[in-house]
């Protein structure tokens, strides 16, 4: 029964596309990886400018943002994605909770701290899915 259930799992996911936007090569491929290998579709931008273009060419199902450590261009990016699809998933990471821009977490579902990256993203994604697109 649980291997199903995996399996339905992530049949579901490889037919969901993440854009992941970030300004780090090195930590943007490792989250790249790290979704590939939970069983995601993954198109991978290195800034802000090239990620709206991809998010524009269509077939993206939720977004994932680290530009900055205070969340500022996150959110600039993140409210030109909302404004061309306004209920599309969005995460976004930051380096420290107690130094997020005004205004960025009206704009994300969820903000992950980037030490809690590898755990909770993908099941953060998950349950945006559900929520997002309930079965």
């Amino acid at each position: 029964m649980f291997d199903e259930r995996r399996r339905e799992d992530l049949k579901e996911r490889s037919h969901r596309t993440v854009l992941c936007i970030g300004d780090d090569l090195l930590n943007l491929n490792l989250r790249c990886s790290l979704l590939k290998k939970q069983g995601w579709r993954v198109i991978s931008s290195g800034s802000g400018h090239d990620g709206l273009f991809r998010f524009a060419e269509g077939g993206i199902d939720a977004v994932v943002l680290d530009l900055d450590d205070d969340g500022s261009e996150n959110a600039l990016i993140a409210s030109q994605i909302r404004k061309q699809q306004p209920g599309i998933p969005i995460l976004m990471l930051i380096r420290d909770q107690s130094r997020v821009a005004s205004g960025v977490s009206e704009q994300a579902d969820a903000l992950i701290l980037k030490e809690d990256e590898e755990q909770l993203l993908p099941a953060l994604l998950k349950q945006l899915f559900e929520k997002s697109w309930p079965s």
